[in-house]
């Protein structure tokens, strides 16, 4: 990470990530917040949140909920439909937060690692 972090110089970075769904809970309902959206043991995150503030990079999160089937499976017909807006919210946020030629660094865990 900060290999990657010195080589793009990034102003910012962006996780999209599946969050656990509570059950009742629709899925592919899209969430943002600050922070780093990635599940697991958090070493990875540990690294991400340490080379950002070692840096003084802002970090932002997107989340799409999901059952815990959902996150280790192939997407569904739901997480698939959220993808516009999981794309609408990061243009939010790329124009709200960056300037013309500033770099983002957008990294998609999991699933979103497919998603062209």
């Amino acid at each position: 990470m900060e290999r990657l972090a010195e080589g793009c110089n990034p102003h910012i970075i962006v996780t999209i990530d599946a969050g656990l769904k509570l059950e009742g809970e629709d899925s592919g309902i899209v969430q943002e917040g600050v922070g780093t959206a990635i599940g697991g043991i958090g070493v990875e995150r540990y690294k991400i949140e340490e080379v950002a503030t070692a840096n003084d990079i802002p970090l932002y999160a997107i989340i799409v909920w999901q059952s815990i089937k959902e996150a280790i499976s192939e997407m569904t017909e739901e997480i698939r439909g959220s993808i516009p807006e999981v794309c609408s919210r990061l243009d939010r946020l790329v124009n709200e937060k960056t300037k013309p030629g500033n770099t983002v660094l957008i990294v998609g865990v999991g699933n979103t690692i497919g998603v062209e």
